[in-house]
């Protein structure tokens, strides 16, 4: 699939449930993060992922802590190695990105930090490391 067709898919919430992994996360996430700032993709990708989650009545899944800390490390490792980079060579070069077991964000977070329920609905700050380029925070719109 190409990377059109896999975003055409997600934001129609065609895409099947079985091909949305880690992997298609951070895909998607890397495919934002190439056509805008992530002061424009963290809004973004979360009113898309929460959409689609609720498009397979899961709702609860979504993570802010989780998907604000990812787009930030990916920002931060594509700005280090540049744009021209395809996302299987971004991939090659950010194995602890695309680890389910969240590796590269537990150098950032303790587990009970980062799996919290508070982190789930709300950004928390690290508790272990900074962020690289940490930004100003995300807030969640209201309702």
């Amino acid at each position: 699939m190409t990377d059109t067709e896999f975003l055409e898919a997600f934001e129609s919430c065609s895409l099947p449930e079985v091909q949305w992994t880690h992997a298609a996360h951070v895909r998607m996430a890397w495919l934002c993060l190439q056509k805008m700032p992530l002061s424009d993709a963290v809004p973004i990708v979360r009113q898309r992922i929460k959409r689609y989650n609720d498009s397979l009545k899961k709702s609860l899944a979504y993570h802010e802590t989780i998907t604000q800390a990812f787009l930030i490390l990916i920002s931060d490792r594509m700005q280090r190695l540049g744009d021209h980079l395809s996302f299987a060579d971004f991939c090659r070069e950010n194995a602890d990105i695309l680890d389910r077991n969240m590796t590269a964000l537990l150098n950032y977070y303790r587990k009970e930090t980062l799996f919290s329920q508070g982190a789930r609905e709300a950004f928390v700050e690290p508790d272990l490391a900074t962020l690289p380029n940490a930004p100003a925070r995300f807030p969640l719109k209201p309702k």
